[in-house]
């Protein structure tokens, strides 16, 4: 199995994927690997190929099982929650520590962006002094996420958006509905382009929140209102995590059911940041147009209702409240409600965006 036949079919990226094919075919891997970018851009798909295809040195059959998660010597860690935590670290290190079961080497596939203080210090003196046959694959949204002492012991290869017409694309021949739509809606992502183009659930968020931008909000009631559909839905997407994770498992224990809760925590509170992403391109959208540059628009499909909002909220910034509304997401963090923050972000942009236009 050759490197280009272990990167088939993947969107993207491509030189990243021609360092990776190179290593393959050299047999030179370094012990480390920092594959940081944007959520979505195919830093985790690359990484359980690569690390199938070093793990079973090609052999197709092998590779193949080990994709599907069923090969010792390739091990993916999911954070607890927010973080991966000091006790799964200490795992990987007991199991990096022994020879592999099947191959020549172990790889294991960590967000390096969630290790918590401790966790990233026990990973550290492996990183320094790595066993012979052990990979490291460490994932991160961004190299400044990651604390330097592991981020300088590893290969960085960055992962950058894919442009919108090669996600239309690889969507058409998929045969989906509408791929130039759902390929801007991904903003670079090529799973997030999918969900788009596939998910009931995210194209209902999509209209709560153009409904609560492009209608009027007139009062706090509006708002209560507009915020709690947003939430409401968020919620759905959340619970159709959880259920999708309890019954991937036969007679599920408590330790199930609770990881399955924290799945569907974590759904839910990723549509509530991308509610705010969207809340923030319908903002970009507007700001676009009124700089007379209307082939930025993301939301296409409704273009003639941005331009109208446009023309009667006179002296709008909207790019300020495009990054206030980025900027939102962070309050997740907290642990503040979804409801309570989009329901103050909500309040503030109508604010911001009202105009000049009565009964904003």
């Amino acid at each position: 199995m050759s490197g280009t036949q272990v990167f088939e079919g993947i969107v993207g990226n491509r030189v990243v994927q021609s360092v990776l094919e190179r290593a393959l075919r050299s047999g030179e891997i370094p012990h480390a690997y920092l594959f940081h970018g944007p959520e979505g851009v195919g830093k985790r798909t690359v990484a359980r190929r690569f690390g199938a295809a070093l793990v079973t040195g090609g052999e197709a059959a092998a590779f193949e099982r080990a994709l599907r998660g069923l090969h010792p010597d390739l091990t993916e860690v999911e954070p607890e929650g927010a973080f991966t935590t000091i006790g799964q670290v200490r795992e990987v290190l007991r199991l990096a520590a022994s020879r592999p079961f099947e191959g020549e080497r172990r790889v294991f596939v960590l967000r390096a962006d969630t290790l918590n203080v401790q966790a990233a210090n026990a990973l550290l003196k492996t990183l320094e002094e790595p066993e012979g046959g052990v990979v490291f694959l460490l994932l991160a949204a961004s190299r400044g996420a990651v604390l330097p002492t592991i981020a300088s012991r590893a290969q960085s290869l960055r992962f950058d958006p894919v442009p919108r017409e090669e996600v239309a694309r690889f969507l058409a021949e998929r045969g989906c509905r509408e791929p130039d739509l759902a390929a801007a809606l991904g903003r670079g992502s090529v799973g997030l382009a999918l969900r788009y183009a596939e998910e009931r659930e995210l194209q209902e968020l999509r209209e709560a929140v153009l409904d609560a931008v492009l209608g009027p909000l007139r009062d706090f009631e509006d708002v209560h209102r507009a915020a709690g559909r947003i939430a409401g839905l968020a919620g759905k997407v959340g619970e159709k995590r959880e259920r999708e994770a309890l019954s991937a498992v036969e007679g599920p224990d408590r330790a199930a059911r609770e990881r399955a809760r924290r799945a569907g925590r974590a759904a839910r509170d990723g549509a509530v940041r991308e509610a705010l992403g969207l809340l923030s391109t319908v903002y970009r959208d507007a700001a676009a147009i009124a700089a007379g540059a209307p082939e930025l628009v993301i939301n296409i499909d409704r273009e003639e209702e941005l331009r109208r909002v446009v023309r009667e909220r006179e002296g709008v910034d909207w790019a300020e409240a495009a990054v206030r509304a980025g900027e939102a997401a962070f309050d997740l963090a907290y642990n503040v409600s979804p409801e309570a923050i989009l329901e103050v972000t909500l309040s503030e942009l109508r604010r911001k965006t009202s105009g000049n236009s009565p009964g904003w």
